[in-house]
């Protein structure tokens, strides 16, 4: 109703915008952004009254509405009290326009600004502004500006020093500092470090050491060294909750332990800093203890049991899982085992079936992952058919554990429409993403008969499993539905190979004619995640006065190479920002982190006064927590982060005076701690990395260790000021090794033969990396056992966790002496991993889980197993692998397929096989596999990789065009190539 009567009537009837009033609230930011311009006082007096109602995009698109009256000029023009007199609405003003506003404005209208919510850009620019352009506010200016405070330049604050006003910026960047917001490195040494109360580290008051434990991660290892027993006992309350590393949560553990101030019967009392609690230390406790920790951690910060997004390491959740799922009563405690329960392998759940399904109400309910709630489901079709089938939706979270027979026989059951959308809405429910296969299952049972009309009941995550050649021929309104769903819920959108998101998004553009004439600002929005997806070719044709207004927004998307180019060139147009050597302070601002998007050349352009050190880290800040965040943590692969790293390498070292280009090139700094937190330790060189102090060096230890881009000659510096440090590495600790990380790389296998490998955290370090050469895995592997005193026939499964890559050191006939029960325990983490060990090797891991007690023979294996396994399915001998019926082939990971060896690939796989690959393990196909295949093989591949006529199609290993050849006549290849050339476009 609203939104009719502004297209309507509004321009007609000036008052109307005074007679909606609260309603105001229900416009649409398209709407708004609609109304005609014409404004007075009162008009802005009633949208400031009800702006507290609307949302963030409803007060920006007022404020984009305003900036058509408030020009430039009627800005720098202004009163002294113009943010005053204007209200609410200028806080929202596009920051080309906020811009403008002057120190004196600003400072005089300070109070009206914060009390609305500001983008960081404004804060950035408010801070700057005021803070560098006066020098003489008092500390109740500063009480005023608060967390504004932390946005200034450091050098800009230190006037200040010896003033009343230095402490209470002390204690705005103490707040800050506690609220866990980024700060830059100069602020974290000069104003926290320098503090004289952290220059003693064991006079602090327990009381006082409470308040700051939020602060302690940044102080790092030598100030908890040197932390007293009794101060972090007292304290214990407040750090158990504070996200320390695995190594300073060890350092506060080890000390506790050593002086008995804590003891075994009191783990529960650690809460997240049970992650510096050894394996060795939980194997012996009992399960009640083990449980009352799990308790206790739960509540304090949630178990992941991802690579490096765990509260517990694997060796750890390895450990107390298949501890506690040791004993029967386990199916009591689901609710306190509940947060390792994804963690927990499947071998060990399986003799636990019959008991779950016997508490099929709470068992239910429970996280389970995907290969346990098969194995669950599998057993109550044993013991309880008629449930399957008169009531499958009481299975409430096991429903991913469905199989397709279940699925086809209840969509087949009742066809109404109802009954379909309830499956449909019990799936969408489940815990953890749907297996490809259950997707896929859904689509081919629902393609019987017409699901169009019920495209929203899917959910975006199984519309996205559609393929590309049904997608294309939606009507208008069934592909804005589809639109809508991937836009309200973008993850699923972010999951999908890159070559799925441009080809979807390709016939969602050609299908809503998005793809003629300028790129709109309504159409840009309307794709929301899917927008930087479009073609070249119409990305290119974004409105550019949106793209200058909306750099905030944009910032958070994802972005292609190709994409990325593009935005640099749009960046330095002169009608954005012209050329890059005329960019001021805030130019560098608005543009953030897509200033890494412009080539090398270009980035030298920069005035380098501009590129101070603070810049450089806040541009580096911007771009972690994009990174980190729920877009960017889907976004980049490997590659492209490497490249980006690359870029901001290029920027630090050219712009802090290692890469001289001109005069005004800052002299080299040497890195301390703080700056390599805020920036990343590859982005340094490596003669500065071995300058650092020895202090700062041992306190970012660790991080250089996990930074996955530091080059082989930054690693070989930084190792040889380690042996300087800590002497020779026979005599390194076990909480050395484990922060050495990728650093251990460069050691040789006679280095590595004087390690002592003893405890599970140090293994484990090794154990992650995943490119050591095979002469350094036979060592360590060696130096494991030597270490431990232990024989392969002893490794148990926490032990072969922590191993990792290193378990491809093993020799053959060693690993065929591993306990079957123990390695079948330990897959579900192996099995993750791009093992690099030889076929024999694979051979004989896979072959040790056919034994009775671990998974049986092959042939009884199901999805679920194959799941668990991961990437050792590709140690499947041909003849087994070549036996595979699909419901074994649904269950081989993509990562497991990419590492068959080409010519068993081609040997062991019917094409008759191939074609019942999923989208995503055809894709996983290699060139050299792919090479290796005959063309009966690679018509199956070609036939899952491209929807299209139901028919085979032959082809020749030489690839043409699209990386296919036809074996027919030329009139067949012209048809045939043009049927392709459809389906793609």
């Amino acid at each position: 109703m609203v939104s009719v009567l502004l297209k309507i009537h509004q321009a007609k009837d000036e008052k109307l915008l005074l007679e909606l009033g609260s309603l105001l609230a229900a416009a649409s930011p398209t709407d708004i952004q609609a109304l005609s311009s014409m404004l007075n006082i009162n008009v802005r007096e009633t949208i400031n009254t009800n702006m507290d109602r609307m949302s963030l995009a409803q007060r920006e698109a007022f404020g984009l509405w305003y900036s058509k009256v408030m020009s430039a000029s009627n800005i720098t023009g202004g009163h002294l009290s113009l943010i005053r007199d204007t209200g609410n609405l200028i806080a929202y003003l596009p920051f080309q326009s906020f811009q403008h506003l002057s120190a004196a404005q600003l400072f005089d209208g300070l109070d009206v600004l914060q009390r609305n919510t500001l983008s960081s850009l404004k804060q950035e620019f408010i801070a700057d502004k005021l803070i560098g352009t006066y020098r003489n506010l008092t500390a109740q200016d500063f009480i005023r500006l608060g967390n504004l405070s932390c946005l200034a330049d450091p050098e800009d604050l230190l006037v200040y020093r010896n003033t009343e006003a230095f402490q209470v910026i002390q204690e705005n960047i103490l707040s800050c500092a506690l609220k866990g917001l980024s700060l830059p490195s100069q602020m974290v040494s000069d104003f926290l470090l320098n503090n004289p109360e952290l220059q003693i580290p064991s006079s602090l008051s327990a009381n006082r050491l409470k308040e700051l434990a939020p602060l302690l991660p940044l102080l790092g290892a030598t100030f908890l060294k040197d932390l007293t027993s009794s101060q972090l006992i007292s304290a214990l309350p407040a750090l158990k909750s504070v996200p320390f590393t695995p190594i300073q949560a060890s350092i506060i553990v080890d000390k506790l332990f050593l002086t008995n101030t804590l003891r075994q019967n009191q783990l529960q009392e650690l809460g997240s800093l049970i992650v510096g609690v050894k394996t060795e230390t939980l194997l012996p406790l009992t399960s009640d203890r083990l449980l009352s920790m799990l308790k206790a951690l739960s509540q304090h910060t949630p178990i992941r049991c991802l690579p490096h997004k765990h509260a517990l390491c694997a060796p750890e959740a390895n450990a107390i899982a298949t501890k506690l799922w040791g004993f029967p009563e386990v199916v009591s405690w689901l609710d306190d085992v509940e947060p390792l329960l994804r963690c927990t392998p499947l071998l060990s759940i399986l003799p636990r079936t019959r008991l779950l399904v016997e508490r099929l109400s709470n068992t239910s309910t429970k996280p389970w992952n995907t290969q346990q709630a098969q194995a669950i489901v599998k057993e109550l079709i044993n013991i309880n058919p008629d449930l399957i089938k008169q009531d499958f939706l009481s299975l409430q979270r096991l429903g991913q554990g469905l199989s397709c027979n279940v699925l086809k026989y209840h969509f087949q059951a009742d066809k109404s429409p109802s009954s379909v959308r309830k499956i449909l809405s019990f799936l969408q429910q489940q815990p953890t993403v749907l297996h490809t296969s259950l997707k896929k299952c859904v689509i081919e049972e629902l393609d019987t008969f017409d699901f169009t009309d019920m495209l929203q009941d899917l959910g975006a995550e199984i519309a996205l499993s559609i393929p590309v050649s049904t997608i294309k021929k939606f009507s208008a309104d069934k592909m804005d539905t589809l639109r809508n769903m991937i836009v309200t819920t973008p993850q699923h959108f972010l999951m999908l190979s890159r070559t799925k998101q441009e080809l979807l998004v390709d016939k969602i553009v050609q299908r809503m004619a998005m793809n003629t004439g300028p790129f709109t600002e309504e159409e840009f929005r309307s794709l929301g995640i899917m927008a930087p997806f479009v073609g070249d070719e119409v990305f290119v044709q974004l409105e550019r006065t949106f793209f200058i207004q909306n750099l905030e927004y944009l910032k958070g998307l994802c972005y292609s190479s190709s994409k990325m180019e593009i935005v640099a060139r749009m960046l330095q147009e002169p009608a954005v920002f012209g050329p890059v050597k005329n960019w001021n302070k805030a130019t560098l601002s608005a543009v953030g982190r897509f200033l890494f998007f412009l080539p090398s050349n270009i980035l030298q352009e920069i005035s380098s006064p501009l590129m101070t050190v603070g810049r450089i880290e806040r541009l580096f800040m911007s771009h972690r927590q994009w990174e980190e965040g729920e877009v960017g943590i889907l976004c980049s692969d490997m590659n492209e982060r490497n490249e980006l790293s690359q870029k901001q390498q290029f920027v630090l070292q050219t712009y802090l005076g290692f890469l001289k280009i001109n005069s005004f090139s800052l002299p080299q700094i040497v890195p301390t701690c703080e700056i390599l937190r805020t920036t990343a330790p590859s982005a340094w060189t490596s003669s500065s990395l071995g300058r650092m102090s020895s202090s700062a060096f041992s306190n970012c230890l660790e991080l250089m260790g996990q930074d996955p881009f530091l080059q082989s000659y930054q690693r070989a510096e930084v190792l040889s000021r380690v042996k300087k440090i800590y002497g020779p590495i026979s005599s390194f600790s076990q909480s050395l090794i484990a922060q050495l990380g990728g650093i251990a790389l460069e050691m040789s296998p006679e280095e590595l033969s004087a390690l002592q490998l003893e405890e599970r955290r140090s293994i484990a370090a090794m154990g992650a990396i995943s490119t050591w050469n095979n002469r350094q895995l036979t060592t360590l592997f060696t130096r494991v056992l030597n270490s431990t005193k232990r024989t392969p026939s002893q490794l148990d499964s926490s032990m072969l966790v922590a191993l990792g890559h290193i378990v491809c050191g093993a020799k053959t006939t060693e690993i065929k002496t591993f306990n079957n029960v123990e390695l079948s325990k330990a897959v579900l983490w192996l099995g993750q991993l791009r093992l690099s060990c030889s076929e024999d090797q694979m051979l004989a891991l896979v072959e040790l889980l056919t034994n009775n007690l671990a998974f049986g023979p092959m042939d009884s294996w199901g999805t679920d197993v194959f799941i668990e396994i991961g990437v050792l399915a590709a140690g499947l001998p041909d003849i087994a692998m070549s036996a595979l019926v699909k419901e074994q082939i649904q269950g081989i990971t993509p990562l497991a397929i990419s590492i068959i060896p080409p010519e068993k690939f081609a040997a062991a796989f019917h094409q008759s096989q191939i074609s019942m690959f999923s989208y995503e393990q055809a894709v996983a196909v290699t060139p050299q596999q792919l090479s290796a295949l005959r063309d009966v093989q690679r018509t199956a591949l070609a036939m899952v990789l491209t929807p299209w006529e139901d028919r085979p199609v032959v082809l020749k290993s030489r690839p043409l065009g699209l990386g296919l050849t036809l074996r027919h006549s030329p009139l067949c290849l012209i048809l045939e190539l043009l049927m392709l050339l459809i389906i793609l476009f």
